[in-house]
């Protein structure tokens, strides 16, 4: 028998201003999970082993192509959209 995906403890659903959403959903295991609109993101900046003295990680996305800069792409798909 397969294993049975864990079910999110918690869950919320943040609304940007610009309309796309963010869930964060968090997991029994200690796991977080973040699943965000408006694709495609690139990883930009991510601090995983923490402060000690703050006990923190940061994940940073960009709106972006893979191996592009990140924040001129997304400046053209805003341009985009506003003359559509």
């Amino acid at each position: 028998m397969a294993d049975q995906p864990m079910k999110a403890h918690f869950s919320e659903i943040v609304a940007l201003p610009d309309g796309r959403k963010v869930r964060v959903a968090a997991y029994p295991d200690g796991s977080i999970r973040f699943r965000v609109d408006g694709l495609p993101y690139v990883l930009t900046e991510a601090y995983l082993s923490g402060n000690p003295e703050k006990d923190q990680a940061i994940l940073k996305i960009s709106p972006g192509k893979q191996g592009s800069n990140a924040s001129h792409n997304y400046v053209e798909w805003l341009e985009g959209k506003q003359s559509r």
